[in-house]
């Protein structure tokens, strides 16, 4: 029976990773649907998102207050006032009447049993009273009296966090390279500058459209008058949406198309919606941590909260990656054998030439359409030839490589030194290991690779 099963699963497994036709650009609905979600189930398991959903937690635990005191701070200068605290509570409440007075029937009921003193608080009020403690310690962010050290403390707090954030994300997309540090803090301080505005607008546009005398002006212009309403009840999801898929295209230090950012996007912000409110609605946790802590309930429902957060953010992120290497991504692993790597240190060195003699960069997902080849495969290689020093990565394009000198002066025998090894550099090793090494930079010694 196990082998039957056995059989079944590896047919399956070769009909959804079935090469498509030529010609064809895409699958069926279905093989696509299958294709993203295995690669998202096999690729979070290697990222340990779990765990890495666990640190951004605690990361966020000691950079919360800078980063709201710094957002808080531009939101003031634009003339906000206190909208960074009213989006929290707003978020909250729409949960919270999504609750209704029907949740305590929803709750576990072993969670019921539990005395009314010590069950009375819901988590939405364990979430208000969090965001109270955090804002009045942002409230009391002083930036007259932090001086300048204080200051660039403040600053280092928040792009260590979105630097822990890009890390993270750049584990899922599998590129090692970082961005200039320069760069880093250029991007971040606009992400704070951009995310805080993006917040007013949605709150802005939230208000004026719950206006009655707009929507009276609205439904002139809507053929059904509850057409305006369903886009206030999903405006809040179309903000957290953009912001996931614009997180999505941003932070990864590697090229992003945009279709598979807003797929993305789509995916990780209903998800994270939809998480949110059911961990709100069945009340998780609730009587049995106000039993165990009492009044202090509220920190660990606060980084449960945070830590499903994170989890569903990164899952998102690694539909996105799904999305754009399916095409060319292998389920099989393959092995790397000295004859593939060799191979493919040549195909590699040749693609990056011709795209520097044409005056461009290309990462290892671009080289990895170019000659589809599993990334993984390429980044190995690439690896090695950077340790030779053929090639070289670009300071400040993502990802990018370019030969490390003129392209005419690398030598098909330079790459097989490289890869299989010097031979001068063993001269212990056996004999005919030896003598084929010496033959094949011999056989290779007058030949170019650029013709």
């Amino acid at each position: 029976m196990a082998e039957r099963l056995q059989n079944l699963w590896l047919q399956l497994v070769a009909w959804i990773w079935t090469p498509d036709p030529p010609g064809q650009r895409h699958p069926g609905l279905l093989r696509w649907f299958l294709q993203v979600q295995m690669i998202i189930i096999r690729e979070s398991q290697q990222a340990r998102i779990g765990l890495r959903a666990s640190a951004l937690t605690f990361t966020v635990v000691l950079s919360l207050v800078p980063t709201l005191a710094l957002g808080t701070a531009v939101s003031k200068g634009l003339g906000a006032g206190d909208q960074m605290r009213q989006a929290a509570y707003r978020f909250i409440e729409r949960f919270e009447s999504s609750v209704g007075p029907d949740a305590a029937e929803a709750a576990p009921a072993a969670e019921q049993s539990e005395p009314a003193d010590q069950a009375k608080d819901s988590l939405a009020d364990h979430l208000h009273r969090a965001v109270d403690m955090i804002f009045n310690y942002v409230d009391r962010t002083n930036f007259a009296t932090l001086g300048v050290f204080g200051i660039v403390g403040l600053l280092a707090a928040v792009i260590s966090f979105l630097s822990s954030i890009e890390q993270s994300i750049n584990s899922i997309w599998q590129t090692e390279a970082n961005r200039p540090f320069a760069r880093r803090v250029m991007d971040y301080l606009a992400l704070m500058i951009l995310l805080p505005v993006t917040v007013l607008l949605a709150l802005t546009t939230e208000t004026v459209l719950a206006s009655p005398a707009i929507l009276e002006k609205i439904q002139f212009f809507f053929p059904l008058a509850w057409l305006p309403f369903l886009f206030l009840k999903l405006l809040p999801l179309v903000a957290v949406v953009a912001t996931f898929a614009l997180l999505y295209a941003f932070l990864p230090n590697t090229s992003v198309k945009l279709l598979p950012a807003c797929i993305g996007g789509i995916l990780g912000g209903i998800s994270w919606i939809v998480v949110q409110a059911v961990y709100i609605r069945m009340q998780i946790g609730v009587a049995r941590y106000n039993a165990i802590y009492g009044s202090f309930a509220t920190l660990p429902l606060f980084l449960m909260w945070i830590y499903i957060g994170w989890l569903v953010f990164l899952a998102g992120a690694e539909a996105t990656f799904a999305v754009q290497v399916r095409r060319h991504y292998v389920w099989k692993k393959l092995v790397l054998t000295p004859a593939r790597r060799l191979a493919l240190a040549f195909d590699v060195v040749l693609a990056v030439v011709s795209r520097f003699h044409e005056r461009k960069t290309t990462d290892r997902l671009g080289l990895a359409r170019c000659l589809n080849q599993p990334a993984y495969l390429v980044g190995h290689v690439l690896d090695d030839l950077l340790e030779a020093g053929i090639l070289r990565h670009v300071d400040g394009e993502p990802g990018g490589y370019v030969p490390a000198g003129p392209s005419e002066e690398i030598t098909p025998a330079e790459i097989v030194n490289h890869i299989l090894g010097t031979p001068g550099l063993t001269p212990a090793a056996n004999p005919l290991a030896v003598a084929a090494l010496h033959g094949a930079a011999a056989a290779l010694h007058e030949k170019k690779l650029i013709s």
